[in-house]
């Protein structure tokens, strides 16, 4: 199983025990492997899903077991009182800590 983040520049595809994580580089203007992640008895993966703004994707098995992982590059924390979540070269997520209110920002220029 396999899927495409919402930006379209992040690919995760499952198999057996393990998921596999590639980047589309803009810069190169390549598809680039990332890490592996191995989960002892997950078995096969048969499906893939991100959250829609890309900040987390969920891996399920063929046992019936869901796990979520978090697919951010980066968090930071501004003045305490906003995080800025980096989930794809062109795309960050700004959240306000005090009630989770939520901007996304993307660019179409990497």
């Amino acid at each position: 199983a396999g899927e495409f983040s919402p930006s379209g520049q992040s690919l995760v595809v499952g198999s057996f025990n393990r998921f596999r994580t590639f980047s589309y580089s803009p810069r190169r203007k390549q598809w680039e492997e990332g890490e592996v992640k191995t989960i002892e008895n997950l078995y096969s993966v048969t499906s893939v899903a991100w959250k829609k703004d890309g900040s987390r994707v969920a891996i399920g098995s063929l046992c019936g077991a869901i796990e979520l992982f978090d697919a951010c590059l980066s968090r930071y924390k501004y003045k305490g009182k906003f995080e800025m979540i980096y989930v794809s070269p062109s795309q960050v997520i700004v959240r306000r800590l005090s009630n989770d209110e939520r901007l996304m920002l993307a660019s179409q220029f990497g």
